[in-house]
């Protein structure tokens, strides 16, 4: 019967492993794919984009002619007075004629007409160059949401190998406190140990069960998070494994200059500084004359007064001499969103190479600590090793032993969670340097540095 039951259990996990296999490993690029898709942070900078990518077409058009067609009806009547003509000097008898006359010029009017600005005092070119460069601004901001969220993403993805990496050592202790209860239990009825140190191998056991449990809450949290980025109901196997990068990642300066020249951030604000020198170029034009080219067709001939033209073009000047809005003010306002806008700049700036000193010191620091893992686990491993041969000669406790064992597997851990702190740190320095695409690179470089 037991034998029946083992090959029961068994085809079921044959079963249930070849349906999970069938279904490919999520790598890192895939899910970096599916957040741009599905962020809806993301999806509302790329509409904007758009928009705004509208506007600037739209304010181009405005070098182009403005044609209209005007109709109306009109009532009125028109008198013409042409004054008085006096030919008594040559006909006495002739009295003074007036030549008067009154017209109605009630009826329909349409008409076509066409304006072509020749020259604004630069306000076109200026508003131009400002749709243009708020274009570059939306890009840049869209760019910057996306790397954020490849941070969160490599914080969330890298935090699932992590957290099923340390259930497996978890399962693993307790497979090994397992056999220590067996272990225990021969040995007590030989009398090599005691009732009580028998009990302490349970206790121990249980320990390991508690420890796996909060490995296992762990990883179903660290899995709905990933899930939840990636709008997917769970996420199955990951394919990219936590890795270290052990070759020379460069200098902080390096790092700095890159940020200074990629980082989406200044991008942005630079665009910002751009669009407000031109608003400084726009109100200046406000001082300046307006040249334009006009013409006018008359459609309806028919009702047109002797003086109404059938048509007429020409070029036109036009210069405000006074404005109920005070064009100096508008002057020194957009000056003032200059300013603005620089020390936006400045700000940036020195909160860019603020973050990319952080995130370059921790991710050596991470670096460094991996390193030093190497020693502590080998000790950890070899004192294991002794221990559980004292242990079979009666020379060492349980309590010595599970001590050694829980010491490895805190080796082991560290090693995973230093791993995971170097992932992040490097996602960040990538990320606040403009270069995500060089993170992903070196994501699916990596090879497993640990038995998942």
């Amino acid at each position: 019967m037991a034998v029946k039951s083992f090959f029961v259990f068994a085809s079921l996990c044959w079963a249930f492993s070849s349906s999970y296999a069938q279904t490919p490993a999520l790598d890192f690029s895939q899910a970096r794919q599916l957040a741009h898709d599905r962020v809806d942070a993301i999806k509302v900078e790329t509409a904007e984009t758009a928009k705004r990518e509208s506007e600037a077409k739209s304010a181009r058009s405005l070098h182009g002619p403005k044609i209209e067609l005007d109709s109306k009806q009109i009532w009125g009547r028109k008198t013409l007075d042409y004054g008085t003509i006096n030919l008594g000097s040559i006909i006495p008898t002739l009295p003074p004629i007036d030549l008067y006359h009154e017209e109605d010029i009630g009826g329909p009017r349409a008409a076509i007409n066409a304006q072509l600005p020749i020259y604004m005092g630069g306000a076109i070119n200026a508003k131009v160059r400002a749709a243009d460069e708020a274009v570059y601004e939306s890009q840049a901001r869209t760019q910057a949401q996306r790397d954020t969220v490849d941070t969160e993403l490599a914080q969330k993805y890298f935090a699932v190998q992590l957290a099923r990496s340390i259930e497996r050592l978890q399962s693993e202790m307790l497979h090994q406190q397992e056999l220590e209860v067996r272990k225990a239990l021969r040995f007590e009825k030989t009398g090599t140990i005691s009732k009580l140190e028998r009990m302490a191998v349970e206790v121990n056991r249980d320990a390991a069960k508690r420890e796996l449990l909060t490995a296992q809450t762990n990883r179903r949290v660290a899995e709905s998070e990933l899930a939840g980025l990636l709008r997917e109901e769970s996420v199955g196997e990951l394919k990219n494994p936590l890795f270290v990068v052990t070759e020379d990642i460069g200098s902080l300066k390096s790092w700095q200059d890159k940020a200074m020249g990629s980082s989406p951030v200044l991008k942005s604000v630079l665009a910002q500084r751009r669009q407000a020198e031109q608003g400084v170029t726009a109100a200046k034009a406000a001082w300046h004359p307006q040249v334009y080219a006009f013409a006018n067709y008359n459609l309806i001939k028919h009702y047109l007064t002797i003086p109404e033209p059938d048509w007429i073009a020409g070029i036109g000047l036009k210069f405000t001499l006074w404005d109920n809005k005070d064009r100096n003010a508008s002057i020194a306002a957009a000056n003032s969103l200059v300013t603005k806008a620089q020390a936006a700049h400045d700000e940036a700036s020195n909160r860019i190479q603020t973050a990319v000193q952080t995130a370059y010191l921790k991710s050596n620091e991470a670096r460094e600590a991996y390193r030093l893992t190497d020693s502590t686990l080998s000790l950890a491993k070899e004192n294991l090793r002794l221990r559980e041969k004292s242990f079979s000669e009666g020379l060492s406790t349980a309590d010595e032993v599970n001590d050694a064992r829980t010491k490895l597997l805190a080796a082991e851990i560290a090693r995973r969670v230093a791993a995971y702190r170097f992932v992040v740190a490097w996602a960040m320095l990538n990320a606040v340097s403009g270069d995500m695409n060089a993170f992903e690179q070196s994501v699916t470089r990596q090879t497993n540095i640990f038995e998942y």
